[in-house]
């Protein structure tokens, strides 16, 4: 039994085997029969890698002059506006048929002579006119006192003249009985009068040297009658001139042509002196105050410590276009404590403008500032890091620059960038060094201004055509 069953496993061992080996050589075969028929397939062509291309917008950069324009605030203002009170109390009996608010006034023509004199020639209609009775009283008053006192002075005047001849006369009486008493104290002496007569002819002749005394002293009070009396006719004139100054102010008249912006009196009303009764504008001429940071105060200062007076253009805000034009007049001696801002004054001349401008508007100045000369600007979003892209000979070449001053979306380069440089402006998150760029779109200063709802330099030779339309610094 045990030979038996012997054969029976070497079989079962045997089928396993051969099934292995079978199982081998199908796979070997498998395999190359893959191997073959891979050999019978074409290789394919290895492409090269293509570097790649960026495509871009760059600036081109010029070396220009610029102009810079400095941007403030402000609200124009007459340049000459005064508010007319009463000068003297009384009763309004009359006031101009326009006077109204909005109404124009003319003021009196004046001319001056060949010595210097001034007159009225057009006299203009009084404003106001106050009830003049009481001053004119005042006036005859005055006046009559002045005549009295002239009349006294002529009266001194003669009692002068008099008194001199009775000076005269009284020096000739003492001589002649000085001569008559020199014959009775002769008698005396020789016992023929008594000496009563003697005594007697002895006080006439005082009397006759006491006369002439008496004139004298008289004729020396008379310069000082004289004075007092002239003192008199002198506070006398004073308050004729004074009455009739009061007289000439019942009427109220403009100082100057102009509009009437308030009116505050009416027919009828009692004034007091002072009282208030219309308020006047000098419309030919406005005057915009505007507050400047320091650094723009020192530019301004300069040109006009040169002599130039800075132009400027006046606007509604800071996006429309320039409407008014003026001149920087003169600065405020000092800077505001709370504001650290300095004043500049602005003098518009209304007859050389399409549409006056109004006391009381609020605009924006664009103040023609210093020129920069010979200036390389390129936008700023350009710029990373200090550094920018240049395209050159279709490769991007990474440059460093020294920045300067930056004037709104545009940044003044001083190192770095010569005329003619093309800086990219696109693509620059992506951009590598020497990495090949397509130029697309060129873009200049003039492309880049236009943007700008507000530019905030010209260049200079565009300056006079750019400038009351477009803008300023912030």
């Amino acid at each position: 039994m045990a030979d038996e069953k012997k054969p029976k496993q070497t079989r079962g061992w045997l089928r396993v085997v051969i099934t292995i080996v079978c199982c081998i050589l199908a796979l070997v075969g498998g395999g190359m029969v893959f191997q073959a028929l891979a050999s019978l397939k074409e290789k394919p062509q290895q492409s090269e890698v293509e570097e790649k291309v960026y495509k871009v917008d760059v600036f081109k950069t010029e070396q220009i002059p610029l102009g810079e324009v400095i941007s403030g605030f402000g609200t124009s203002r007459a340049y000459r506006e005064v508010v007319l009170s009463a000068e003297v109390g009384g009763r309004v009996v009359e006031k101009h048929p326009s006077l109204k608010p909005g109404a124009n006034v003319v003021a009196s023509q004046v001319e001056v002579d060949s010595q210097g004199r001034t007159r009225s020639t057009t006299p203009s209609l009084p404003l106001v006119r106050i009830d003049p009775e009481t001053y004119k009283q005042r006036v005859v008053q005055a006046s009559g006192r002045i005549a009295e006192i002239d009349a006294e002075l002529k009266v001194l005047a003669e009692q002068e003249a008099n008194n001199e001849r009775l000076i005269k006369k009284a020096a000739a009486d003492v001589e002649v009985y000085q001569s008559e008493y020199q014959r009775i104290e002769d008698l005396g002496k020789r016992g023929v009068i008594s000496k009563t007569e003697l005594t007697t002819a002895r006080l006439e002749l005082e009397r006759y040297k006491q006369s002439v005394l008496n004139l004298d002293n008289e004729t020396r009070l008379f310069p000082v009658r004289q004075l007092q009396l002239e003192r008199k006719r002198a506070t006398a004139v004073s308050d004729l001139e004074t009455a009739q100054l009061d007289l000439a102010r019942t009427e109220i008249r403009p100082p100057f042509s102009g509009a009437l912006s308030e009116v505050m009196v009416e027919v009828g009303q009692n004034l007091r002196p002072g009282d208030p009764l219309v308020k006047l504008l000098d419309l030919d001429v406005i005057e915009v105050p505007v507050p400047l940071a320091l650094g723009d105060y020192e530019k301004v200062a300069a040109l006009l410590k040169a002599g130039d007076n800075p132009t400027v253009t006046l606007a509604r805000n800071t996006t429309s276009p320039g409407q008014w034009t003026g001149i920087i007049e003169r600065v405020s001696p000092q800077a505001d404590e709370s504001t650290r801002t300095v004043e500049v004054y602005i003098r518009v001349e209304n007859a050389d403008q399409p549409i006056p401008l109004l006391p009381g508007t609020f605009v924006n100045a664009r103040i023609q500032g210093p020129v920069i000369p010979s200036a390389i600007a390129i936008p700023r979003d350009c710029i990373t890091d200090g550094t920018v892209y240049v395209a050159d000979d279709g490769r991007a070449v990474k440059r460093r620059i020294v920045r300067g001053q930056t004037l709104q979306s545009l940044v003044l380069i001083d190192e770095g960038l010569e005329a003619g440089d093309q800086v990219i402006l696109t693509n620059l998150d992506i951009l590598d060094d020497r990495a090949k760029v397509d130029v697309q779109q060129i873009r200049t200063l003039a492309d880049e201004l236009e943007l700008m709802e507000v530019p905030l330099v010209v260049p200079k030779v565009a300056e006079q055509e750019r400038v009351p339309q477009d803008g300023a610094s912030q």
